[in-house]
């Protein structure tokens, strides 16, 4: 009798196991959520492409060594690889290949350690934060817009159509006969190909040009531009920089040119600010 109970069990715990294939995680919430439409309290599993919904408490989901925190009243379409944010905002920690995807744009952690916030600000505009660590900023055909360092954060109005197009701001470098710039607002290194690049070493100039496909940059960029045009760029000046933690850059991206705009306050990104963790409150 007590074997066949005992078989009874496992068989029943082995049910409880299997019967809930595709499984990439749980999420906990201490208030209501809904999952694909139904509403949860709680906690749930979740299942590849579910969609999350959350109302007026965040909610965590843990997938693996991935945490995603989602703020109040947000939406996204979640997978194992990658989460599609469709609303409001979303805190990522413990990963450096799970990728955010928001209106076309692509943010990759730049490391475990790293804690990167996204949000959608409203229509058409969306704002990036690297509390911790850094992140990687692409567009939807590939083309690297923004290289966030920690404290860093910048806000990007994507639009539909992308492209390899890019137009850059910095001071050209020259280094072992190659030349090279960093956008003084994306931070993003670009070695630099293209006729009488000489004359523009050591000064700051406007470089509108196109990403090179499958040119393999040399150590320290992360690009090839080909150049197009070039022009003795401004001096730089305030609404150019970036103070660690406190500032957000807007950077309009046009057809995949990221274009520097008008500094605002990062509170316009703090959805998370001042939080010791992401539990779920």
């Amino acid at each position: 009798m007590f074997r066949s109970l005992s078989s009874i069990l496992a068989s029943g715990c082995l049910f409880v196991v299997t019967a809930a294939p595709g499984s990439i995680g749980v999420i906990r919430s201490t208030g209501d959520f809904r999952v694909d439409g139904s509403t949860v309290r709680g906690n749930s599993t979740v299942f590849d492409g579910n969609l999350i919904e959350t109302t007026t408490a965040r909610s965590v989901m843990q997938l693996n060594s991935v945490e995603i925190t989602l703020a109040p009243e947000s939406r996204a379409k979640v997978y194992q690889d990658h989460t599609v944010l469709e609303k409001g905002a979303s805190l990522l920690r413990g990963s450096d290949s799970h990728v955010i995807e928001a209106m076309s744009m692509q943010v990759v952690p730049a490391g475990r350690d790293a804690v990167i916030q996204v949000d959608i600000d409203g229509p058409g505009h969306i704002s990036v934060a690297a509390r911790t660590g850094g992140a990687t900023v692409r567009n939807s055909a590939g083309v690297l817009v923004a290289n966030l360092r920690a404290g860093m954060a910048l806000a990007f109005e994507p639009q539909a159509a992308a492209s390899t197009a890019v137009k850059i701001t910095g001071e050209v470098e020259l280094r072992n006969g190659n030349y090279f710039i960093t956008d003084a607002t994306t931070r993003v290194i670009s070695q630099l190909r293209g006729n009488n690049l000489a004359q523009y070493v050591g000064k700051r100039v406007e470089i509108v040009g196109s990403e090179i496909p499958g040119a393999t940059p040399v150590a320290g960029a992360t690009q090839v531009v080909q150049v197009a045009g070039a022009q003795l760029a401004p001096a730089a000046g305030t609404g150019t920089a970036i103070a660690a933690g406190t500032h957000i850059t807007t950077v309009a991206i046009i057809g995949g040119v990221a274009v520097g705009g008008t500094v605002v306050g990062l509170a316009a990104a703090g959805t998370f600010s001042g939080e010791a963790s992401t539990s779920a409150k």
